[in-house]
C-alpha cells in the first residue's frame, strides 16, 4: 500500500488489499469500454487504490482497448488486465478460440505501453467436459491452455477456471477442483473461479454451495477468485433481484478463517449467512467472528495464497459501504 492510501484499521487494509477486480463492462453496470477503463484509471489514482486489483476485459475487446490506451499520454501506475478468454461450447471451438485469443493478446501487447500487463486469464469450462465419466479430456484441456500460453514466454501466467453450479453441482465442483489439483502438479498456474451471484435470483448460489467449493479448494490447495453479486460487504436482501445476496466480507471471512482454523461446514454456512456487521470485529491486530480469532499475518497469508479477489462491476459501492461502516476512511 502506498503512503497516500489512508487505512482506518490495519486488519481491514490487509483484508481488502487488491480484493476487487473491476468489471465495469459486465452486468448490471454494462458500461462501454472507454468509460469503464477511464473509471479504472481514476480508481488507480484514488485514495482507495489499494483495494483495486485488475481490470477485467474480454480478449475480443483488446483491439479497441489498444486505441484507448494509446490516447493516454502517460501511465502513472502499472495496469493489470485480467483477460476473459472467448472459450467455446466444445473442445474444438474452445481450442480454436484460444489460439485466436493469443494472437489478439500478442498484437495488443506489441502495440501498447509496457506499463500494462495481461498475464491473468479467466474462462468457463465447456459444459460437455463436465458430463463425461472419463475426465482425461478436461485434464488435457488444462494442459493445452497452459502449454500454449507458456510457448516462447518467460512470464508467469495465472488462470482461473469456472465450472457450472447447475445440475450435479457437487460433482462439478469436485471434478474441476480435483483435476486442477492434478494439473497443478506440473504447471502450478490454475485456480478455481466461483460465481457468487448475478442479476437474477437463480444465479445466486446457496451458502452450502459456496462452503462446499471453499472447503474443496482449500483441501486441494487451490487459489480461488469469485465473481458477480458482491457489491456489498455483508449478506442482505436485494429488492431488485428479490433475493438474499452474498457479502464479500462474509465470503472472504469464510476463506480466511477456514485457512487458519478447523471450522466446520455448519459454522461456515452460518458465517456466510450472517447479516449482522457487528458480529465481524476488526481491530489493529486482526479480526474475529463467532469466537474465531484471526491475526493480521494470517489475513495476509490467506489473501495471498487462497482467496485472491472478486470481480465487481462497481468499485464505488463496496468502497462507500466500507466507509459507512467506519472500516476505511
Amino acid at each position: 500500500m502506498s503512503e497516500k492510501n489512508i487505512i482506518n484499521i490495519k486488519s481491514v487494509g490487509l483484508f481488502t488489499e487488491g480484493i476487487i477486480d473491476y468489471a465495469g463492462l459486465f452486468p448490471p453496470a454494462e458500461l462501454d469500454l472507454k468509460t469503464a477503463f477511464s473509471n479504472y484509471m481514476e480508481y488507480l489514482s484514488g485514495d482507495n487504490s489499494y483495494i483495486l486489483s485488475g481490470f477485467i476485459c474480454p480478449v475480443k475487446l483488446l483491439p479497441e482497448l489498444e486505441v484507448i490506451c494509446n490516447e493516454i499520454s502517460e501511465f502513472k501506475f502499472p495496469v493489470k488486465i485480467s483477460l476473459i478468454l472467448s472459450g467455446g461450447k466444445d473442445e474444438i471451438t474452445f481450442k480454436e478460440n484460444l489460439i485466436s485469443d493469443l494472437k489478439v493478446r500478442e498484437n495488443f501487447l506489441t502495440g501498447i505501453n509496457s506499463f500494462i500487463r495481461a498475464d491473468n486469464f479467466e474462462y468457463k469450462i465447456p459444459e460437455s467436459f463436465m458430463t463425461e465419466e472419463n475426465n482425461e479430456r478436461l485434464l488435457d484441456l488444462f494442459g493445452f491452455i497452459s502449454q500454449n500460453l507458456k510457448n516462447g514466454s518467460d512470464s508467469k501466467f495465472t488462470f482461473f477456471a469456472e465450472t457450472s453450479l447447475t445440475g450435479d453441482w457437487k460433482k462439478n465442483i469436485k471434478t474441476a477442483a480435483d483435476l486442477i489439483e492434478e494439473h497443478n502438479e506440473t504447471f502450478q498456474d490454475t485456480g478455481f473461479k466461483l460465481r457468487t451471484g448475478g442479476v437474477t435470483a437463480a444465479a445466486i448460489p446457496t451458502a452450502e454451495q459456496i462452503a462446499f467449493a471453499v472447503r474443496h479448494c482449500l483441501n486441494r490447495n487451490l487459489e480461488m477468485k469469485f465473481t458477480a453479486g458482491l457489491h456489498h460487504p455483508f449478506r442482505h436482501f436485494d429488492k431488485n433481484v428479490n433475493a438474499k445476496m452474498h457479502g464479500f466480507i462474509n465470503i472472504f471471512s469464510a476463506g480466511i478463517i477456514a485457512k487458519r482454523h478447523n471450522i466446520s461446514d455448519h459454522e461456515m454456512i452460518k458465517l456466510l449467512e450472517d447479516e449482522n456487521p457487528d458480529n465481524f470485529k476488526f481491530t489493529e491486530s486482526g479480526f474475529s467472528w463467532g469466537g474465531y480469532e484471526i491475526e493480521n499475518e494470517d489475513i495476509h497469508f490467506a489473501r495471498q495464497t487462497f482467496v485472491k479477489s472478486y470481480g465487481s462491476c462497481s468499485f464505488d459501492e463496496p468502497v462507500d459501504d466500507l466507509k459507512k461502516l467506519n472500516l476505511i476512511i
